[in-house]
């Protein structure tokens, strides 16, 4: 090869012959190449990406936790809801569903936080308005229930759930014949509603009349067999009526619906005081506190129980964990309770351990405890009575002698 002119002059190559055979192979592989290059290079995932997954309907949730609402499984019909609200955050009506299994579960202080997260999103709802106002009636709070829940029937005054719940806040208000009135109209608008009969029953068991009232209990339980809440309420109206064997059947279905909550076993307890099986109160009182082992209320019940069963040695261990605190055998922390005059059941732990450390000849620790009565409840004429008897017992003041009666002369 040399240079010659402005031109490159090479020496010629020998030439081949065609090959179509060749040719056709090596479009074939350009084909492949591009096929392979546009379709399947962007189908697969690069690597250590995520690969995307179908999103589930928020509906799913929603009815997975209705039919769990059905079987009386709360938590999981919580948490059912609480799924749907994750897929989908803007949609209010699984707030509402939401907050209402959480009223039905126990849990009303809860209930008024998911009301107003769904008021949040759509003010103008009239149901959130109507459970809102029912999880505020649970709390005590009974100015803004009314308020919540005539807001509700302003926007839709046919909402049925809202005529129930507004029954149940007049109830509570004692203006129970415009009780009565929303009552029927939430039965009228919605009797296939387990609200509207519950709505009738409440009004009812207000103003003492049991027996009708659970058979609106009942009526609810009929439509749904498996809320722990109803069939506390209905064994509520046995026990009112003295029916005892009605009532523990009840309280044990609500136990066996909720293993874990203490109210029914609370309430068994109860039952039987009342009759005066202390004995098997104690039992069911123990298994409550085994349930919340840090709840002074339970410590002091069961306190109670062991103290009616003359069993003081094991009632001032209960009662002291319930007025003072402490720590149980098991490691758990026991807070107080303080002296309540609005608490019937507080002033009588106080009383009541009072008297079972009396009766142990403990009377430098009781002492300040009927002092401590006698002066923070004067008005509680029970307390006083029980009071002034534990201050005899320990000496402190003479006992008020018995007039012997006065002899007549016969006619």
């Amino acid at each position: 090869m040399y240079l010659s002119g402005s031109k490159w002059h090479m020496t010629k190559k020998r030439r081949k012959r065609s090959r179509p055979l060749r040719v056709i192979a090596l479009l074939g592989l350009v084909g492949a190449a591009l096929y392979l290059q546009q379709v399947i290079v962007p189908r697969i995932p690069p690597f250590l990406v995520p690969t995307p997954t179908p999103t589930r309907n928020p509906a799913s949730f929603a009815l997975e936790a209705e039919t769990h609402f059905a079987a009386g499984q709360l938590d999981q019909a919580e948490r059912g809801y609480e799924l749907a609200i994750a897929a989908n955050p803007e949609q209010a009506t699984f707030y509402v569903a939401l907050a209402r299994v959480q009223v039905f579960a126990g849990r009303p202080e809860d209930a008024e936080v998911t009301a107003r997260d769904a008021l949040l999103i759509d003010p103008g709802s009239s149901l959130a308005h109507a459970v809102l106002g029912w999880s505020l009636d649970f709390l005590g709070n009974l100015t803004d229930a009314q308020i919540e829940v005539e807001r509700a029937l302003q926007i839709d005054p046919n909402n049925a759930l809202a005529h129930a719940y507004y029954a149940e806040i007049l109830a509570d208000l004692d203006l129970y014949d415009d009780a009565g009135v929303e009552a029927r109209r939430a039965l009228d608008l919605g009797p296939d509603l387990l609200e509207s009969q519950r709505a009738m029953a409440y009004v009812l068991e207000r103003i003492t009349q049991y027996e009708d009232a659970a058979a609106y209990y009942q009526a609810a339980l009929a439509i749904n067999p498996n809320l722990p809440l109803l069939h506390i309420s209905l064994g509520n109206m046995y026990r009112a009526q003295g029916d005892v064997d009605a009532a523990v059947e009840s309280y044990l279905r609500a136990n066996s619906l909720s293993p874990t909550d203490p109210d029914p076993l609370t309430l068994l307890a109860a039952t039987y005081a009342r009759v005066g099986e202390y004995g098997r109160a104690s039992q069911w009182a123990a298994e409550a506190v085994r349930q919340a082992p840090s709840d002074p209320r339970l410590h002091g019940n069961l306190g109670r129980m062991y103290y009616h069963n003359n069993e003081e040695d094991l009632a001032i261990p209960e009662l002291a964990l319930a007025v003072r605190g402490g720590v149980t055998e098991d490691g758990v922390q026991v807070s107080g309770l303080p002296l309540d005059p609005g608490s019937t059941s507080v002033v009588e732990y106080y009383y009541t351990y009072g008297l079972a450390l009396a009766r142990e000849g403990r009377c430098d620790e009781a002492i300040p405890l009927f002092e401590a009565l006698l002066r923070g409840v004067p008005d509680d004429e029970i307390a006083q009575a029980n009071s002034v008897e534990g201050l005899v017992v320990c000496g402190v003041i003479e006992p008020t002698p018995t007039p012997r009666p006065t002899a007549t002369t016969a006619p």
